[in-house]
């Protein structure tokens, strides 16, 4: 059997993320295999042939020209590994990192593992359970909306994506009917303007149907009759590569874009993650020399123990009903700093006020279905503060069960 191919980093993942995320770390100096399913880099992205308006700099460019750059310069960065159409059959953690075995035999051996997969729809077995080309996802939706025929059309949803869609097929002649278990949470001025358009009609916070029901001729949802519907209920992070992991390597894995469930799905947050990504298992990987000033020099550490307020968290029915009590407990690490002895100036050090307020500001600010990635937003908030070089947080639902509490943790940066 041949010797494994060696790297200091192996990506998992060619979209967005995972893209930038390599060339950073060929920036960086650290050698880098970057692993795509499919036969073509950014290929979620390439399949999308429309303007948008949300790339800073790109405006009205599509998100397929898009894809096309992102993958041409990271085909063109000097010594990145690509292995395209692959699949990874299995991923361990060893003392000395990650031992990886590709399908075809190919064996790799890495430093740090990252997982930058993105996302998949969310499609509930109720409907979609028996596939019907009248009910829609938002790829089938996006791929075939402007060849459908103007009728009755059903959007299950209360995001971009269902009021983007909305006003398109509106623009194009359909009835629509916008229908969302909850408020809005699409972007302000595309619910202004589905507030005017006379052809749009909106369901606010009202139970989602047990079922849609198709048929040749259309799709009946209790008493009532659409032409098409679709489900557009957004995304949950791509499972398969987190499938190949047991729990003790899960907590020793890094995570980017979409993948992670820390921002809001976006080609520029998946960008900008990547980046960070980068930077963190630079971090991690430098010599132990460099590094040591970290664990010895009075390395100077923040400690916020049982700050305790209520927050919108959680999946469960009840728990979107209104906010629960948690309890946060961080460790803020600010690395080697001089002895402050008779310094009374406050600016010269972090103010721990700060620490407090980022962390309920992060808890508070929108309904967070997973606790992971709430986590994931709080790790991101605090080191952005300045000098931090490392987090440590411990989420802890404080009611959850009658008979015990929940807590989960999470470590990024330099400890």
């Amino acid at each position: 059997m041949t010797s494994p191919h060696s790297f200091d980093v192996v990506i998992l993942g060619g979209g967005p993320a995972g893209c930038s995320a390599a060339s950073w770390l060929r920036q960086l100096g650290l050698t880098a295999l970057l692993v795509e399913r499919e036969a073509q880099l950014c290929a979620s992205l390439a399949a999308l042939d429309f303007p948008q308006d949300w790339v800073l700099g790109e405006p009205a460019t599509r998100l397929c020209d898009l894809a096309a750059e992102y993958a041409a310069q990271a085909r063109a960065t000097p010594g990145l590994a690509l292995r395209l159409g692959a699949q990874v059959e299995s991923a361990r953690h060893t003392a000395e990192g990650w031992a990886l075995q590709l399908a075809g035999g190919e064996r790799v051996q890495a430093r740090a593992l990252l997982i930058a997969t993105g996302l998949r729809l969310l499609r509930p077995a109720r409907y979609f359970a028996s596939p019907h080309a009248r009910v829609l996802d938002a790829s089938s939706l996006t791929a075939q909306r402007d060849s459908l025929a103007p009728g009755r059309a059903l959007l299950l949803g209360a995001g971009d994506n269902a009021a983007e869609n909305a006003l398109h097929l509106a623009e194009r002649g359909f009835e629509v009917t916008v229908w969302t278990r909850s408020g809005w949470r699409a972007q302000t001025h595309l619910v202004e303007r589905i507030e005017r358009h006379p052809r749009i009609t909106v369901r606010l916070s009202t139970p989602l149907p047990d079922a849609l029901l198709p048929d040749a001729d259309g799709v009946s949802v209790g008493a009532e009759r659409f032409d098409i519907a679709a489900v557009l209920l957004g995304f949950e992070p791509e499972p398969s590569a987190f499938a190949l992991l047991d729990e003790h390597a899960r907590q020793r894995v890094f995570v980017a874009g979409d993948a992670s469930g820390r921002w809001h799905p976006c080609v520029q947050t998946a960008l900008a993650d990547g980046v960070q990504a980068a930077k963190q298992i630079e971090q991690a990987l430098r010599p132990q020399a460099m590094a040591a000033p970290l664990r010895h020099n009075n390395r100077q550490v923040i400690h916020l123990q049982g700050l305790r307020f209520r927050a919108n968290l959680g999946v469960l029915d009840f728990e979107r009903t209104g906010p629960q009590p948690i309890q946060v407990d961080a460790e803020v690490n600010l690395g080697s700093l001089p002895v402050v002895a008779r310094d009374a100036d406050i600016g010269h050090v972090l103010d721990y006020r700060r620490v407090r307020t980022a962390i309920i500001d992060e808890c508070t600010a929108e309904h967070t279905d997973l606790v992971e990635a709430l986590l994931g937003k709080l790790c991101n908030r605090l080191m952005s503060l300045p000098g931090v070089v490392g987090v440590r947080l411990k989420l802890t639902k404080l009611e959850i069960f009658p008979d015990c509490e929940v807590a989960i943790s999470t470590e990024v940066g330099a400890w």
